[in-house]
């Protein structure tokens, strides 16, 4: 049986795109590597006014609002009333909710401009970033390139140079055969291949593992040292590969045969056995060595994991090993450090997966690694480094093209993990409000959960009203539970929601789960011409009254 150490999928907890989406900021053959890449304020200044300048015009006005639909104040009455209902029984818990129509017309509201923890529900804004910034179809790159040419008999008389472009899903075939096989991937065995196949035979010198742009610490403001215990966060870097985890796998011991074993015992007993004249000997036989049993054949491996401090060099020292796999014999180390002489060449390229493919999993699956990987690369493509700060300034940035207003928020990772994360419902509902109905509205669509159907929320409200009907992104701490998404009618009408409840490690946890998975519900029987029959109230309440709806 497999072992593993750690829950892989642990949860934490529009403008239109660029007509041709940037290619990731890379190295230059023949330059040096910066030995700093932090840039004076000045320079900062300057990429983000270049950002900014290359940004789309903003989205055009809204068409005029049409009249209110008939039922639309029964409906407002009657979703403010459990919304109400609600922040009365949880009052425990801070609990914030905006109810909006596809419009931005209020159905209903509370507290929905106080800042609060969002846990996961912040991915779907570092995905919305990276979407809009980069396109569907945009990829990140991985290179190798050297420091001396290949010589005619294959050996490089120099260093590999492999550097990452904030690609955060590179991994090794180990990792995605048992660790995550479900996870898209980047192979870094790729980067070897194409090494073999330029002819290259022997590296005399060292791999060097890079990230250009990319700086600052590797853990983010505000992660507590349980969330690596849990392996929930990671260490960050622009050169990542399996995750920012280091996968050992124990195989079991063969048997031993028993025949050769007892064979052994007789000699042991007996006389020493008298040594083959002709051994090595011209005419003799020569001396075979005993097969070596493949690893797999014996059975599935122990699998454990560790985490990987200096992600750049754990990534250099596995290209290492895949070449010393490939037979081409490596006299230096994998390495992380400057590069000291000019790079003369590129000799291997890979692609991350397409953008919309990497955002989908992690929004779907709550993959915080892959989340936090973009939010810094959206940092150093938009901005010129790569870090968490510039990651936070990346997204205001994105925001501020949607006339969305961020002034309380605070990004201090891309996945919602750091207890210093702060939005308000208000933002979240905006901003999917703006990315439905944006020139990438299928897109969006396509990345988030579907309520009882995918995701994070696959197993709930299965068989309902709202099954299929909810599109969104579910957001999960100790003491945070929250949800953002639409309920989308098959005519177009939708209503857009958020539900935040911080400090809900007691009965307002359960209550705030009630409401949002009550108002789901009633939205769902509301596109779809159903019949709410709103619960009997009873005078101290406990829990919410349950509806009942008839199709």
């Amino acid at each position: 049986m497999v072992a593993f150490a750690l829950a892989l999928t642990a949860c934490s907890s529009a403008e239109a795109p660029p007509e041709e989406p940037p290619e990731p900021a890379e190295v230059a053959p023949q330059q040096p590597l910066p030995s700093d890449a932090n840039e004076s304020a000045d320079t900062a200044e300057a990429a983000d006014e270049a950002a900014e300048a290359s940004d789309p015009p903003p989205p055009p006005e809204e068409p005029e609002e049409p009249p209110l639909p008939e039922g639309r104040a029964e409906l407002v009455a009657r979703i403010q009333q459990l919304v109400d209902d609600a922040a009365r029984v949880a009052d425990d818990a801070q609990l914030a909710v905006l109810v909006t129509d596809r419009h931005g017309r209020e159905i209903a509201a509370h507290r929905a401009d106080e800042a609060v923890l969002p846990a996961s529900t912040l991915k779907v804004v570092t995905a919305a970033a990276l979407l809009m910034t980069v396109g569907s179809q945009g990829t990140l790159k991985t290179l190798v390139e050297t420091t001396a040419p290949i010589s005619g008999d294959g050996r490089l008389r120099g260093d590999l140079v492999l550097i990452g472009g904030g690609d955060p899903a590179l991994a090794t075939d180990e990792y995605a055969r048992w660790i995550y096989p479900a996870r898209p991937r980047t192979p870094l065995s790729a980067l070897a291949d194409d090494l073999v196949a330029q002819g290259l035979t022997h590296l005399d010198g060292d791999v060097i593992g890079v990230a250009p742009g990319f700086t600052g610490p590797t853990r983010a403001e505000g992660w507590p040292d349980r969330y690596f215990s849990s392996f929930d966060a990671r260490y960050a870097s622009g050169l990542t590969v399996d995750a920012g985890l280091e996968t050992i796998l124990t195989y079991p011991e063969p048997e031993e045969d028993e025949e050769s074993s007892e064979e052994g015992e007789e000699a042991e007993e007996g006389e020493e056995e008298a040594p083959d004249e002709t051994d090595g000997e011209e005419g003799g036989e020569p001396e075979q060595e005993a097969p070596t049993a493949d690893p797999e054949d014996l059975g599935p491996p122990d699998v454990r994991v560790d985490h990987v401090r200096d992600p750049a060099a754990h990534a250099a020292a596995e290209l290492v090993r895949l070449l010393e796999e490939r037979d081409v014999p490596v006299l230096g180390e994998g390495r992380s450090g400057e590069v000291e002489v000019p790079l003369v060449g590129r000799l291997a390229t890979v692609e991350s997966p397409p953008m919309e493919e990497l955002l989908r999993f992690a929004v779907q699956r709550s993959d915080n690694q892959l989340t936090d990987g973009l939010f810094q690369s959206i940092g150093r493509i938009r901005t010129g480094e790569g870090s968490w700060e510039r990651g936070d300034r990346a997204l205001r940035q994105v925001l501020d093209r949607f006339d969305i207003d961020h002034t309380q928020a605070v990004f201090a990772d891309g996945s919602g993990l750091s207890r210093d994360d702060r939005v308000t419902a208000r933002l979240l509902v905006d901003l999917d409000r703006q990315m439905t109905d944006g020139p990438q509205s299928e897109t969006w669509q396509s990345l988030m959960a579907v309520m009882g159907e995918s995701g994070t929320l696959r197993e709930r409200l299965r068989g309902t009203v709202a099954s299929g009907r909810f599109l969104g992104k579910t957001g999960t701490l100790r003491d945070v539970t929250a949800l953002s998404g639409a309920v989308v009618g098959d005519d177009g009408e939708r209503y857009h929601l958020a539900v935040i409840a911080n400090e809900a490690d007691g009965p307002g946890r359960w209550v705030a789960r009630q409401l949002m998975d009550e108002l789901v519900l009633q939205l769902s029987a509301e596109v779809q011409g159903c019949d709410v029959t709103p619960g009997e109230r009873e005078e101290e309440l406990s829990t919410l009254p349950r509806s009942t709806i008839t199709c």
